[in-house]
């Protein structure tokens, strides 16, 4: 298993984006009544997984249109409230420059995670039904990055380990095991990559860094805020097992590999 984090550049938000404990305003996330200087800089990132026969991409970062037209790319809400600042260089589709990419997993479908797909043709996309349809309800939040994709989606079932009771084997061989997490987005997911009697999670936007599983901070954009704290606690369990090789999320201002 390796799994190698892919720094796209960041965001500029508000304070209340990764922990919404900073603003009283519960919309503070979005930046409303906020000075643009008073932002916070987040990394945004992705993550490229082999393991067995797999070559995965991981959510997909910022496109390289934010480059040179950010504002035509993400509609005035979306870059209003996540400016994106990328190099051409930082782009995963020119990182990953000659790696093979079979499939794309998305955590969701949020700007910052779906922008990059732009940049890469003719590679299959997973996301689940359930943040297909919210993503269409949920407009003014996701914009129309997410449409024109040909989304291949999970089959989840019952699963007791599971955070939320609901999980899907992507492959059929145990690799990678999609869960049903209905906290951030109403379709999120989180992986569980495993080898070997050993696992990562790559948690998407269910914790913005190390504390927020660690003290529970919840994050300024929520589906459910009470699903979210069962989260972020299961996430905090798992990451103690003897058999975790780490939580990688998003945002994470620490790089985390495992190789």
């Amino acid at each position: 298993m390796q799994i190698l984090t892919i720094k796209t550049g960041s965001t500029l938000v508000s304070s209340a984006v990764p922990d919404r404990s900073t603003k009283r305003f519960s919309l503070a996330y979005t930046g409303l009544f906020q000075k643009r200087s008073s932002r916070i800089e987040v990394p945004v990132k992705c993550f490229y997984v082999s393991i067995g026969n797999h070559n995965l991409l991981i959510d997909a970062g910022w496109s390289l249109e934010v480059v040179n037209h950010p504002l035509r790319h993400l509609g005035f809400g979306l870059w209003f409230a996540s400016e994106p600042v990328m190099k051409v260089e930082e782009a995963a589709v020119n990182q990953l420059r000659g790696e093979p990419v079979d499939a794309i997993l998305m955590t969701h479908l949020d700007c910052d995670h779906v922008s990059g797909l732009k940049d890469f043709k003719g590679i299959p996309v997973y996301t689940s039904s359930e943040e297909i349809a919210y993503s269409k309800k949920s407009r003014m939040r996701y914009g129309s990055l997410a449409e024109g994709y040909d989304f291949k989606t999970f089959r989840f079932a019952d699963d007791a380990a599971a955070p939320f009771g609901k999980s899907a084997d992507v492959f059929g061989d145990g690799a990678v095991i999609a869960y049903l997490t209905p906290t951030h987005s109403a379709g999120s997911v989180i992986y569980r990559i495993s080898e070997g009697g050993k696992f990562a999670l790559v948690v998407g936007d269910n914790g913005y860094k190390d504390d927020s599983w660690k003290k529970g901070l919840l994050p300024g954009p929520l589906y459910d805020k009470e699903n979210m704290r069962h989260c972020l606690a299961w996430i905090k369990e798992q990451s103690e097992q003897e058999d975790c090789l780490g939580i990688l999320c998003a945002h994470n201002p620490m790089d985390l590999s495992i190789l």
